[in-house]
Parts: C-alpha cells; sequence; structure tokens
C-alpha cells in the first residue's frame, strides 16, 4: 500500500505494526518478485523491519502532533498556546521566600540586593532588597530561592554566606528571633493535568453574571483548586442542596485562595442586587463606584475520609501514594477529592489500577473517620464539604 495517507480529514489513522509490515514486504515482493523470501533472518527481512519500525514511528509522531490542537490532551507549549486564545496562562513556579533572615558584621556596612547564601544543603538564597547594618551591626532582610520550587530551608539553615561583601560576617534565619524567620515554600510550574483542568473551568472567564463565567473567575484566583456554585432565582428564601438561600442570591464555596482575592473575584462577576450566602464575610470597594460591599461565601468543611483496599500483588506504599495522588487530583482525568464531590470506592480502585495496571484491586471499602462504618458503597458530600484523607487513614490488606 505504497500510497497510504497518514493522515485523513477524519483525523491521524494509526495502523496496526503488523499491517504495515504487510504491506512493506508486499511491495518488496512487487519488486523483486512474488518468491522473495522475506522473513527476518534475511538481509531483506532485516531492510523491511528496519522500513516497517520507520513508518510506525512516522504514524506515531503525526498523531501526537495532531493531537496538539486538541485542548484535552495537549501539552507543553501547545496547551500553553491554546489557554492563551481565552486568556489563560499556566501558573508559573514561584521561588521559596524565607523571610527576616538575620545578618550582621561591621555597622554600616551596606549589603545590596542579590547577595547570597547559602544552606547547608548547598541550596542558594538571595537578598530580595538592599540593606544596611545598624548601629549595632545588624539588620533583617527577605530572601528568596535562586531556584523555583519547594526549596527546603529549616530553621537555622541559612547560615553561609557565598557573595563577598566586606564587612558582612554572618547569616542566620533562626526562627527564634525578633522578629521570627518564616519560610514560604515555592511551588512548580503547573503540570499539564492540572493546567488542563484550569483551562476546562476558566472557558467564560472573559464573561459576566452567568454561573459558569463566576465560577471561571473564582478558579482563576489564584490557589483556588475547587468550588460548588448554585443560585436562587425565586424571590423568597429557599434551602437549596441543604443550603439555606436568601431570595434573589448566590452561594459559593470554595477551596483555596485568599478571602480577599475570591471576595474580589464574586463581586466583579456576579449579578448587579444580587445578594450573598455563606460564613465567611468580607468587605470590598467596587472600583467603579467606591462603594463598599459586605461580600458572603463559604468555606468546605473537611470529611477525613478512611480507605481499605484489599489487593493479591500490589504493593501497600505505591497503592497509598496512588490514593493520596488521586485524592490531590494528580492522575489524569480524574478530578478526587474536590469541593462537593461524593467518595467513590470504584473511582478509588481504578485510579490505583491507572497508576499500577498490573495491581489486581479485590475491594476497596470507605468510611468516615467518625464514626467507623465501612462500606463499598458511595460516601455522600456535601455542596459545602469536602472529603479529606492521608496516609495515616489508608490501610493495604494483601490476601
Amino acid at each position: 500500500m505504497a500510497d497510504y495517507e497518514y493522515i485523513e480529514p477524519t483525523g491521524v489513522v494509526v495502523p496496526d505494526t503488523s499491517g504495515l509490515l504487510t504491506d512493506v514486504q508486499s511491495e518488496y515482493q512487487a519488486v523483486f518478485g512474488a518468491d522473495l523470501v522475506v522473513t527476518p533472518d534475511t538481509p531483506q527481512g532485516v531492510l523491511i523491519t528496519a522500513e516497517t519500525l520507520a513508518r510506525t514511528e512516522v504514524v506515531a509522531n503525526n498523531a501526537a502532533l495532531s493531537n496538539q490542537i486538541n485542548p484535552n490532551v495537549a501539552g507543553g507549549v501547545f496547551l500553553d498556546a491554546l489557554m492563551a486564545l481565552t486568556g489563560m496562562q499556566r501558573t508559573v513556579a514561584t521561588p521559596t521566600v524565607v523571610s527576616n533572615v538575620t545578618l550582621s558584621g561591621v555597622s554600616g556596612t551596606v549589603i545590596p540586593a542579590g547577595s547570597l547564601a547559602a544552606t547547608s544543603a548547598g541550596d542558594q538564597f538571595q537578598s530580595v532588597s538592599t540593606v544596611t547594618l545598624n548601629s549595632g551591626g545588624t539588620a533583617t532582610v527577605n530572601f528568596q530561592s535562586v531556584a523555583t520550587g519547594p526549596i527546603p530551608c529549616a530553621g537555622s539553615a541559612l547560615t553561609t554566606i557565598v557573595s563577598a561583601v566586606l564587612g558582612w560576617e554572618t547569616v542566620t534565619n533562626n526562627p527564634s528571633g525578633t522578629p521570627a524567620s518564616a519560610t514560604t515554600l515555592g511551588t512548580v510550574t503547573q503540570s499539564d493535568q492540572a493546567a488542563r483542568a484550569l483551562r476546562q473551568n476558566t472557558l467564560a472567564f472573559q464573561g459576566v453574571s452567568l454561573a459558569e463565567a463566576i465560577t471561571s473567575a473564582l478558579y482563576n484566583v489564584q490557589g483556588v483548586t475547587s468550588l460548588t456554585f448554585q443560585e436562587n432565582v425565586a424571590a423568597t428564601t429557599q434551602t437549596i442542596n441543604g443550603i439555606s438561600m436568601v431570595g434573589h442570591s448566590i452561594y459559593a464555596c470554595i477551596e483555596g485562595g485568599t478571602d480577599t482575592a475570591v471576595a474580589a473575584a464574586l463581586l466583579e462577576n456576579k449579578s448587579s442586587g444580587c445578594a450573598w450566602n455563606g460564613g465567611t464575610s468580607v468587605s470590598v470597594v467596587e472600583p467603579a463606584s467606591g462603594q463598599s460591599y459586605t461580600v458572603l461565601f463559604d468555606r468546605p468543611t473537611q470529611i477525613g475520609i478512611l480507605i481499605k483496599v484489599t489487593t493479591t500483588n500490589g504493593n501497600e506504599a505505591n497503592i497509598i501514594q496512588a490514593i493520596l495522588d488521586y485524592a490531590a487530583g494528580n492522575i489524569n482525568g480524574l478530578a478526587g477529592f474536590v469541593v462537593g464531590a461524593d467518595v467513590s470506592p470504584f473511582e478509588i480502585a481504578g485510579a490505583i489500577m491507572s497508576e499500577f495496571p498490573g495491581y489486581y484491586i479485590s475491594q476497596v471499602e470507605i468510611s468516615l473517620v467518625s464514626p467507623v462504618s465501612y462500606t463499598t458503597s458511595v460516601i455522600a458530600i456535601g455542596v459545602n464539604a469536602i472529603a479529606q484523607t492521608q496516609a495515616s487513614y489508608i490501610s493495604v490488606i494483601i490476601a
């Protein structure tokens, strides 16, 4: 089939390798004769195998490249470009920040911004501003890691001076100082899986008032990981999904993000005159009018979940990690434990087998932390709650 086309109007065709091998063998026999021996142990058989592998790689490459225009499977810069079409971008990596680091040395010494210090592990941090040592020969300044990501820096770990600044003698991030040091771990660049979920959740980011536009704006708030949203269109107080809502109002229960940023997003995107519901109250000033509004929303109640897995051949540590990955939403195609999502033992089993296809999971049982009562049925989670688990909540039985 010498005229085979890999790309058709319906998409990329990915044939079986065995079919490609048959095609190449037929092509060789058409040229050199039908009696040509094409088994792999002959010289021509070796050439046929090489040609088949080359065509297989072309097909795989075409399929992979074609998928980059599909936002549900795209990755890397291709996904970044698709996100940019709706004004979105993935969360970038941030450095670890160590606040109130104490510097000491000769009084009057100027230590410029960007001066380097290192931990005993060799991780380097740089000062974020220029400081001058006071009459006592000390000063405090914030440092941030040179590399991005969660760079560890425990108390009293930042002790090695790297930059040669005359008069600078010691550096320490002793947490017992005044003011005390504190370390805020940085973050890594958002993964493709998380970025795809962010894009899906923010498709209506450029709109306002509609429910999808409001949730898109909330998901665009830094740190927001999941939420539930509902509205009461009636003029009277109604109870919807267990939540009492005043007339003509909205309700949002949000995991993550600062209270101020969440409230600002709600005020900017909800309909004018619409009322609020929730236990968290934040005062926000509308920039256009200067009027102050009290915005209400909820934070989810954490529901502890015990998980018991029975397997015949699984590794305990791997299964626990797979469940934690699932709960954190790190398994492609599975949302995990998000606000308002019920807990399904069947989905947990699927998550384990997604990461470890060779494991046989005979049973998954789940229970509330209190009262303890294991079941293979789904545990319902309210719209104002979120399931939560940890390694100590998970037990693995190999039987």
